[in-house]
């Protein structure tokens, strides 16, 4: 029987993570047929109906979602990377329910996180039994938790399933491994195809790793290894990053006009901090943790560092410097004027936390698996149990937020986030939300509308001006860079791009004579070129991968 478990030791690795994948979600996803939302449930659920709305009507790779405001169309596919999502949207093409939709992926989302945390401890050197438990205490934290049933955060949720990647990757570059750089690119592409605020976190924890073991970076070859990843990994998302800038570039957005907060508002007090991870608290706007596991975990590493043989010096600082700046010991204040507001919430580097502390136990410096018989089969036993008490604690404490299944598949296309980020500065939201029936706008002293079709993205109708002058049109769709409009006009037909409407946020057309037109989105240059670059970049790195190694490198890899 040991023999066999031994031989099939992966198999059942992986049968025992999908099996917590499951049990995991059961009180707050699955139980009586309820399912508990978060405080993003709405956007990211319409993000997945929208997608699905898009795929049926032949939109492979939209741009604006026009499932979002009653069809006034919201470009969540431009600023929000789609790719993991297109596995929930597919499903529903298939003709899965929403919530059944959402539940699977919800599965997959934590199945993956398992996988590659249960990866990276292996890249650095963790045994079976310590990169399994690496893996649980990570992938079953209280702070990913809170990501997960309390607030919904998918996008944040999907890119912690790569942290370890990073921390793996930076583990190798540090001892000499220059080679495995393409790990770092897989990491850092895996996060920005998720959430661009955790690019900003991650990164920001790559430099001060980099810092603190600066002796094993400034060499040349580990310096160009980081800027091939860097490189790779920019081209590989070029596709999403040009037309997110391209936007920027030509249209003031209420991110940056009207921002949701100040990030010196929303960090806690240390005790706070403390007090809510001894407690297992459930994720509030005040209170998100790391659980009590973890928090031992700090304690204890925290006093290594007394000592003069501490292993892992480096991960135990950055572990205490990121707890420190959640909090208001960190001066904050001077960074609300800056790119770092962007990060919104402090507490989102507790999953840097996190991450590091699941390390620093699995890998056991100060030897307590080897003092103490079966402590590792314990403190899973724990880890497990704690999952199930939040949970229930959850229910408990957020009965209003629970849906039975069928309610949770009722859409309201109007929730686009809390901070309305990606509208035009010119929008008033609640205007728009007062006219839901949309309507082609005009001065009917000037011009004469006719025969009107709104299709699913695109509006057409016949014109005639009464006057020599040209004369505005206004289109119900909220305005990005690259909507065009197509008129046919005394035989003639030519495309001309339409323009904000600085009154109200909306497409604006200038026309004269008459004819007929179409107004529609269509992708623009920058976007085809970027997302042609990024297809090219990954096609050669496959190529490069799977090419035969040579003798050298064979000899290199022994």
């Amino acid at each position: 029987m040991k023999t066999w478990i031994n031989q099939h030791s992966r198999l059942l690795i992986f049968l025992s993570f999908f099996i917590l994948s499951v049990l995991s979600l059961y009180i707050v996803y699955l139980q009586n047929n309820h399912i508990m939302i978060g405080d993003d449930y709405h956007f990211h659920q319409n993000r997945i109906e929208g997608l699905a709305l898009s795929l049926r009507h032949g939109l492979l790779l939209p741009k604006v979602s026009y499932f979002f405001i009653g069809g006034y169309g919201y470009a969540s596919s431009l600023f929000y990377p789609d790719f993991y999502l297109y596995f929930p949207a597919i499903l529903r093409v298939f003709g899965f329910s929403l919530a059944t939709s959402f539940i699977i992926f919800a599965i997959g989302i934590n199945l993956g996180t398992f996988i590659l945390t249960y990866i990276s401890g292996k890249y650095m050197g963790l045994s079976e039994m310590k990169s399994y438990l690496f893996s649980l205490l990570y992938t079953l934290s209280i702070y990913r938790l809170q990501d997960f049933f309390n607030r919904q955060a998918i996008g944040e949720l999907l890119a912690m399933s790569f942290f370890p990647l990073v921390l793996a990757s930076l583990y190798l570059l540090k001892h000499g491994k220059e080679k495995k750089w393409l790990l770092l690119t897989v990491a850092m592409t895996g996060i920005g195809l998720a959430h661009f605020i955790s690019i900003e976190i991650i990164s920001i924890f790559i430099g001060m790793y980099i810092l603190l073991n600066l002796r094993s970076f400034l060499k040349k070859e580990v310096i160009f290894a980081i800027l091939k990843a860097a490189g790779v990994t920019i081209l590989l998302l070029a596709f999403y990053l040009v037309p997110v800038f391209e936007q920027m570039k030509h249209t003031t957005f209420q991110v940056t006009s009207n921002p949701l907060t100040l990030i010196s508002d929303r960090s806690y007090s240390f005790s706070e901090l403390l007090a809510n991870s001894f407690k297992n608290t459930v994720f509030h706007a005040s209170s998100a943790n790391i659980g009590i596991i973890l928090l031992a975990g700090l304690i204890i590493y925290g006093v290594m560092l007394f000592k003069r043989d501490a292993q892992h010096r480096d991960l135990i600082i950055l572990a205490l410097f990121f707890m420190i700046i959640v909090t208001d010991l960190f001066p904050w204040h001077f960074f609300d004027q800056t790119p770092l507001n962007t990060i919104q919430f402090p507490w989102r580097f507790l999953s840097i936390v996190t991450l590091l502390l699941a390390y620093l136990i699995a890998n056991d410096d100060i030897g307590l698996f080897k003092k103490i018989p079966s402590s590792q089969i314990i403190l899973i036993m724990v880890i497990l149990i704690g999952v199930g008490l939040y949970e229930k604690e959850s229910i408990d404490t957020e009965g209003k937020r629970i849906l039975s299944h069928h309610s949770y598949d009722q859409t309201n296309s109007y929730y686009i986030g809390a901070g309305h980020e990606y509208l035009p500065k010119e929008v008033d939201y609640s205007t728009i939300k007062k006219n839901k029936k949309r309507k082609v706008l005009y001065d009917s002293d000037q011009i004469n509308i006719s025969n009107t079709e709104m299709n699913f993205d695109s509006v057409a109708f016949d014109y005639h001006t009464k006057g020599t002058q040209e004369t505005m049109v206004t289109i119900p769709f909220i305005y990005y860079y690259g909507y065009q409009a197509k008129i046919v006009s005394n035989g003639n037909v030519k495309t001309i791009p339409a323009s904000l409407n600085k009154e109200n946020g909306l497409v604006a057309i200038r026309l004269a004579e008459k004819g007929r037109v179409s107004i529609f989105y269509q992708t623009t240059w920058a976007q085809k070129i970027s997302l042609s670059l990024s297809i090219i970049t990954l096609l050669i790195c496959i190529i490069w991968k799977s090419r035969p190694c040579t003798s050298t490198e064979l000899n290199l890899k022994k």
